[in-house]
């Protein structure tokens, strides 16, 4: 199929410019095209959007415009958001016409996993982890556990990510949740029992529909506590596996819901 496309943004109101928060300037650049911002991260509106150290402009005292995005109000502009944590966001901003709009996985952790029955006669007892995300946690945590199996997620194509997470027995996050991250959602597709924190996404059953017990924020004074969760969740895993079936039920159904809430969001707005 041919989706046509152009290298320009024709700036009128016929149109719609989807752009994510990483370009929330964009939406005050263009005046009379309908404009929305489609919230997949919380924290990189942030990053994105500091004012720079230096500026050449600056330096030779010449006026810069730069677009600031600073939530106001316009007419024709509108926020969607891939998390229940970004809607959270949005409301602390006074800003309440918010449409739903999530994502779902590659079809290589949904059509080739989902039919599969895990149990301990096909997974390794070891814990699967993104050295990206939290290390700095993860790291005393595996200095503490010399007696278990850690391996880190890196350097991998998603095939091999895959293939790592249908053998390990547990995927372990304690970075920030700036969305409703995929790799949780991989793991959980692929037999994975999921043990986060309650930072950022994480905090909101909607986005790491995961049981509460399974979410810890550290402290030095909960390390025993997370070890034996790891510890059992390896050594029973059978049982506690099936704690995860709701959140892999509602992986599997992702891709159905974003066609759906796309279909109408553009159904009921007058605006589009």
């Amino acid at each position: 199929m041919k989706i046509p496309y152009s290298f320009e943004i024709e700036n009128n109101l016929s149109n719609l410019l989807i752009t994510p928060e990483s370009f929330a300037n964009l939406v005050l650049k263009y005046k009379d095209i309908q404009t929305v911002i489609w919230w997949l991260s919380v924290d990189n509106f942030f990053e994105t959007n500091k004012k720079p150290s230096f500026s050449v402009k600056r330096f030779l005292g010449l006026k810069e415009k730069r677009y600031q995005y600073n939530f106001q109000k316009e007419p024709k502009h509108f926020h969607w958001v891939q998390s229940f944590y970004a809607e959270h966001f949005l409301k602390s901003k006074d800003i309440s016409d918010i449409k739903h709009l999530s994502d779902y996985l590659n079809d290589i952790f949904i059509d080739e996993v989902k039919n599969i029955k895990f149990d301990s006669t096909n997974k390794e007892n070891s814990i699967a982890y993104n050295p990206k995300k939290g290390y700095e946690i993860t790291k005393i945590l595996i200095e503490k556990t010399p007696h278990l199996k850690w391996v880190a997620i890196e350097n991998m194509t998603p095939t091999e990510v895959k293939e790592l997470l249908l053998k390990s027995k547990i995927y372990i996050d304690f970075g920030h949740h700036p969305g409703k991250d995929r790799i949780p959602r991989e793991a959980a597709i692929c037999g994975c029992i999921v043990i986060t924190n309650t930072r950022g996404s994480a905090s909101f059953f909607e986005d790491v529909s995961i049981p509460n017990n399974y979410k810890i924020d550290y402290s030095p004074e909960k390390e025993q506590e997370i070890i034996k969760l790891l510890e059992t969740s390896l050594f029973d895993y059978d049982e506690k596996s099936k704690e995860f079936e709701f959140y892999k039920t509602k992986i599997i159904n992702e891709e159905t819901k974003f066609n759906f809430d796309l279909e109408e969001i553009l159904r009921n707005s007058q605006n589009y």
